[in-house]
């Protein structure tokens, strides 16, 4: 007679464990497997990251980066009187609700204009090709800053002819040849990319015109500089008709003083000559160049004045740069770390682990034949 089966092996049923699942103890084997892997490769592991490291090193230490100097002006811009723009006090009005009046401001003094006009090339030629005394010396800033920017290094560095060049001081940029005018585009583009015209806090009036470059005089130098440049040329702009009505009030106001001087000569010559002459006839030459005497110097003295109002008004009407923070010494220095070495360890074991993969499984292959 057989025996019953027994009923503990019935309850303990093993259940398989379901696909998304690993059970603890496939992690450990994985585990195993990984240190496994790693004791027969771990030179080779070691070898590969070495090398790259090592080739990032070489990079690094041939490939230094200079410090960079940063330099910045905070200033303010106003003073100008307005040109009725915005409709006056309506603007105003509407703006202070955040309304606007209409089409944008065309005046390139304005917003976002004065930033693109700041940074245009225009701008910067007149600013590169001003003298400055750097380290006690009168040196034209296009030409110092070929010599100590790094562009030689960089973008000029497949060019000799570039590299020897050198500005003329004193030409005007019309008069520049084909190679002054590559240079001169060359070295815009990266001031460019260099200084740049931000303005800080949105509700204030406040603009900061900043730069970075390798060289702390050539930064703090050409910063200077550009903003002088900009107030120069933003008066001669914004007082273009004013100063151009002076200029005609001035030339009549000669003309007139010519006229008039030449008036009372002949005058004194003709009272001169006719002191006897008692007869009115004789008189009547003397009466009208009185007159054109008296007349012309009441239209002298009126153009004298008008001068004057408009000399006023040019004072009125120019706008004042406010400098709030100026460039001060010493600049922050700002030194990049190296990455080469790092790039280079991190290359260097993604390929060993890529060669342990292919290693592993070329054995893994032949081991099953």
């Amino acid at each position: 007679m057989q025996n019953p089966p027994t009923t503990n092996q019935s309850n303990l049923v093993t259940r398989p464990v379901p696909a998304d699942q690993i059970s603890p103890k496939a992690v450990v084997l994985r585990i195993m497997g990984i240190k496994s892997v790693f004791r027969r490769n771990w030179k080779l592991l070691l070898l590969l990251t070495a090398i790259g490291g090592v080739i990032g090193f070489i990079y690094d230490y041939t490939h230094k980066k200079q410090p960079i100097y940063s330099a910045f002006i905070t200033f303010n811009l106003g003073g100008g009187s307005a040109s009725g723009g915005n409709f006056g006090e309506l603007g105003a009005l509407a703006g202070a609700f955040g309304l606007s009046p209409g089409a944008a401001d065309a005046n390139i003094f304005t917003g976002d204009n004065f930033i693109i006009y700041s940074m245009s090339r225009a701008v910067l030629e007149k600013t590169l090709m001003k003298m400055d005394t750097i380290n006690g010396k009168d040196t034209l800033l296009a030409n110092y800053y070929i010599r100590h920017s790094g562009i030689r290094d960089k973008e000029w560095e497949e060019s000799d002819t570039l590299r020897a060049f050198a500005f003329t001081p004193g030409k005007q940029v019309k008069d520049f040849t084909k190679l002054e005018q590559q240079a001169m585009s060359d070295v815009c583009a990266r001031i460019k990319s260099e200084m740049g015209v931000t303005q800080p806090e949105r509700k204030s009036s406040f603009m900061e015109l900043r730069c970075g470059m390798q060289d702390e005089r050539l930064a703090a130098s050409l910063l200077t500089t550009h903003l002088e440049t900009i107030e120069e040329d933003y008066k001669k702009k914004q007082t273009k008709k004013t100063r151009e009505m002076y200029e005609l009030l001035n030339s009549r106001a000669d003309s007139l003083l010519r006229i008039l001087t030449g008036t009372e000569n002949r005058l004194a010559q003709y009272a001169d000559q006719n002191q006897q002459v008692v007869v009115a006839q004789g008189r009547l030459m003397e009466t009208k160049l009185t007159r054109n005497s008296t007349f012309l110097t009441q239209l002298y003295y009126a153009a004298l004045q008008q001068a004057d109002n408009m000399r006023l008004s040019l004072i009125r009407e120019a706008p004042l740069f406010n400098i709030i923070d100026p460039v001060a010494f010493p600049l922050y220095k700002e030194i990049k770390a190296p990455v080469g070495m790092r790039i280079g360890i991190a290359l260097g074991l993604l390929l060993s682990v890529i060669a342990i993969f292919f290693r592993e499984t070329y054995r893994s292959i032949m081991r099953e034949e």
